[in-house]
């Protein structure tokens, strides 16, 4: 059964028409193109019949991935957790019935972090077993409901959102514009948009390529591979963002920005080699630094990136913009 509140929200993600529910099949139909839509699991899937390849080893790789994919981001480590707090906090602030979307959802590790119990979050992301599996670890106050959907296609009404958050998943996009666009016609008035955690530019042209050099430099590459599957097709094809684009996508979309926060510089290092050995190591054999270091270092990183020129250096934007 699809939760009513959910089709007074979504629409048909080609044509933007209302939905219906055939209870008789499962699906979902669209009202003017009569497009359906299957329900899986109660997960309804609003995907364009033709998806790009793109976006279709997109979502072959994030359902391969699904069950390691804490492990792969290290996401329960303090330095990470640390800076995901403070966009979450803005959504614990939100108005009593507010409705927040999430694109790229993953695993649900944010939304169960969102304490607020008057709001309705609808988690998405491309991959369906993604989805699932955020679904299945359900662990907030909030009114929850799931979605498998493109994020450049995102399926709700025109002004019927509060919030959009988007963490880690813009660089996974082949047009972040359109999804910006996209974002800025499903926000309400003086709706929020968080863009969390995306990567800067320069470590794909500088650090990345040495670590590649290196390796093969070594003959070492056969040691340091991830015992999952490699890279999405997005992390090997992105080259991150710099300020510049950001400011680009907030003019093309008419959306302000409020406040942009530079994340890791010599943190950034460790991360990536943190990453490396961890990805050779069973789960519960990983590898962290002590939560006092970590404290220290971010204490560090946050005040260089104050000083001109080296804030420019950080690894990852995160960034607030409102309709």
């Amino acid at each position: 059964m699809i939760d009513k509140k959910l089709l007074d929200i979504l629409v048909c993600p080609v044509t933007k028409s209302p939905l219906k529910y055939d209870k008789k099949n499962n699906e979902l139909i669209s009202k003017s193109a009569k497009l359906t839509y299957r329900i899986k699991d109660d997960i309804p899937i609003l995907l364009p019949k033709n998806l790009e390849k793109f976006k279709v080893l997109e979502a072959e790789y994030h359902d391969h991935e699904a069950h390691h994919y804490g492990e792969i981001n290290m996401i329960n480590s303090f330095h990470v957790t640390h800076y995901h707090q403070k966009y979450l906090k803005i959504i614990n602030e939100l108005k009593d019935n507010s409705v927040i979307l999430e694109v790229g959802s993953g695993d649900g590790n944010d939304a169960k972090n969102i304490t607020k119990p008057k709001i309705t979050i609808i988690q998405s992301d491309i991959s369906f077993e993604m989805v699932k599996l955020a679904k299945n670890n359900k662990k907030n106050n909030a009114k929850t409901v799931y979605v498998v959907s493109d994020a450049e296609k995102i399926p709700c009404k025109d002004n019927s959102l509060d919030a959009i958050m988007i963490v880690g998943a813009l660089h996974h996009l082949p047009s972040p514009i359109n999804f910006f666009k996209e974002a800025r016609r499903a926000l309400s008035s003086n709706g929020i948009l968080i863009v969390g955690f995306e990567p800067n530019s320069w470590p794909y042209f500088y650090i990345y390529p040495c670590i590649r050099f290196l390796k093969k430099l070594l003959m070492i590459e056969k040691y340091t591979s991830s015992k999952h599957s490699d890279v999405s097709i997005g992390d090997s094809e992105t080259e991150g963002f710099t300020y510049s684009d950001f400011k680009l996508f907030l003019n093309e979309s008419n959306l302000k920005l409020e406040k942009i926060q530079r994340i890791w510089f010599l943190f950034g290092f460790i991360h990536t080699l943190l990453s490396i050995v961890n990805s050779k190591l069973p789960q519960d054999k990983s590898i962290d630094l002590p939560i006092w270091l970590q404290k220290l270092i971010i204490y560090f990183d946050d005040f260089i990136l104050t000083l001109p020129i080296i804030r420019n250096f950080c690894w990852h934007w995160t960034l607030v913009a409102k309709k």
